[in-house]
């Protein structure tokens, strides 16, 4: 059963709605919210498997409320004519409803969305990064789940074929994009690269130490890394 939340703030949009979700019987809905605020309160609560989320709220509208998530779940974008939003949705690939529409209309968007949004990642990144050059967190897999994690929470990543591992003191994550992309999206005053395999927030590096003629870092959290011969200088200059 696919667990939806409604969010918008006009009474009859969520009445429409809600008659449209329950003639698609795998859908259950699980709670609906009237603003922004309550939108990240309930998906936190709720956990739902998919959001009917409005754009024009009071509070936050349904961009910044996707930015608050500690999970992404499948999202359901509704709008009123919105030249914004509706270029943010067509750079991305994002299916989305626009006001008013009809139940043949609901009903093909939600099979569109429901199959296939990967759009919804890029959209999310490019929301994050829109008031600092580096985001403060980041999206991240874990299985099927899309999650965003703090970036001070990141121990170091590894090369995981054209994929990387991330993790944190006590999670794994996966992200689909290579080391080297990864990296670039992240701030270079925290972290740094020791092998064409790995980065590490620098946070967490508690000393460098040389065995024989190879240097490692160590972590606190007991991690150990072989820095390779062509990232040394660039560590010297950064923590010698």
């Amino acid at each position: 059963m696919n667990k939806v939340l409604i969010v918008d703030d006009e009474e009859d949009a969520r009445t429409l709605l809600r008659q449209y979700i329950l003639q698609h019987e795998h859908f259950t809905i699980v709670a609906e919210a009237t603003n922004g605020l309550e939108a990240v309160e309930y998906i936190q609560e709720y956990q739902p498997d998919t959001v009917f989320l409005d754009i024009q709220m009071p509070g936050l509208n349904g961009f910044e409320v996707l930015t608050r998530l500690h999970e992404i779940p499948k999202i359901v974008f509704s709008t009123a004519y919105d030249q914004y939003a509706i270029k943010a949705f067509e750079v991305h690939a994002l299916d989305y409803l626009l006001k008013p529409y009809s139940k043949q209309r609901f009903d093909a968007t939600v099979q569109r969305i429901l199959t296939h949004q990967q759009g919804i990642v890029p959209l999310t990144e490019a929301l994050l990064q829109t008031k600092t050059p580096y985001p403060d967190r980041i999206i991240l897999h874990q299985g099927v789940r899309k999650m965003m994690v703090p970036v001070q929470d990141i121990v170091y990543a590894e090369a995981y074929g054209d994929y990387t591992k991330v993790f944190t003191v006590d999670k794994e994550y996966l992200s689909v994009k290579g080391i080297t992309e990864l990296q670039k999206k992240l701030s270079p005053e925290q972290f740094l690269r020791l092998h064409r395999s790995f980065f590490v927030n620098k946070t967490f590096v508690q000393e460098i130490q040389k065995k024989e003629r190879y240097y490692f870092a160590i972590l606190s959290t007991q991690h150990s890394f072989k820095i390779s011969e062509s990232y040394l200088p660039n560590v010297k200059n950064i923590l010698f």
